[in-house]
């Protein structure tokens, strides 16, 4: 009888707390700033209308949205705060181990599994070295099965959920309210981290900063834009912009 069973012993490499952004909820984004360390903000728009896949995929993308005007329509608009280790995760010793191991975000402690429910577990996309799926527990076969990954894995979801007004009002307050398409591009934003840090203290105490930003659209995709400016969206026109904008 075929083992489908994925196996994962962590052999603590080191190679996963390099080289990338690291999800963060709202509250470890807090953390995160308040330890000295820098935060990208990934903003991606999106609508039904365009959408490719099946109605679930959209409807897990959209619960961690919220709607924004956008010229004469509305699109759903998602805000990923990030922790910048581009480099290597500053938390991340000279030993190689983690330096806030008890407090490290959701997203470490669920690593390597998928948080998209519609992504599936595939070693082969994993930048962990081979030998690391070749020993340890069973975690994963057709569904998860640590409980207490289970649980992690949840409440990461039902965080991405919960945040997702905030994180947008965040952004309003910065006037950063200029999103890639998804699936098409990324525009990331590094705000400075003492700015961004206070526009979540103002969030917190109940301080909604007004804002006349009008939520914009950057594509360069000639066929998306010309999709996207008949369905009535506000497109970036500006020559140069405070964010990377950086194609899929």
């Amino acid at each position: 009888m075929e083992d489908n069973g994925v196996r994962f012993a962590c052999n603590g490499c080191g190679i996963c707390c390099k080289g990338r952004l690291v999800p963060l909820t709202l509250n470890e984004t807090r953390q995160w700033l308040q330890r000295g360390h820098e935060v990208a903000v990934i903003l991606e728009a999106f609508d039904e209308s365009t959408w490719p896949s099946e109605p679930g995929q959209y409807a897990h993308s959209a619960q961690r949205g919220v709607d924004v005007a956008s010229g004469d329509a509305w699109v759903r608009a998602v805000a990923v705060l990030a922790g910048n280790a581009l480099q290597q995760c500053p938390n991340l010793g000279e030993d190689g181990r983690c330096g806030i191991y008890e407090e490290r975000p959701l997203v470490c402690r669920i690593y390597p599994m998928e948080i998209n429910p519609f992504i599936a577990l595939n070693p082969e996309n994993k930048i962990c070295p081979p030998e690391v799926w070749e020993q340890g527990e069973v975690f994963f076969t057709d569904r998860i099965v640590d409980p207490v990954l289970d649980d992690q894995v949840e409440r990461s979801r039902q965080a991405d959920r919960d945040d997702a007004q905030a994180k947008i009002a965040v952004c309003e307050a910065m006037g950063i309210s200029v999103a890639a398409w998804k699936d098409n591009a990324m525009a990331v934003y590094l705000p400075d981290r003492a700015s961004l840090l206070e526009a979540i203290h103002h969030y917190d105490a109940g301080m909604r900063v007004s804002t006349s930003h009008e939520w914009k659209i950057r594509v360069d995709d000639p066929e998306l834009r010309q999709q996207l400016q008949a369905a009535g969206l506000a497109l970036d026109e500006r020559p140069q912009v405070d964010y990377i904008f950086h194609r899929l």
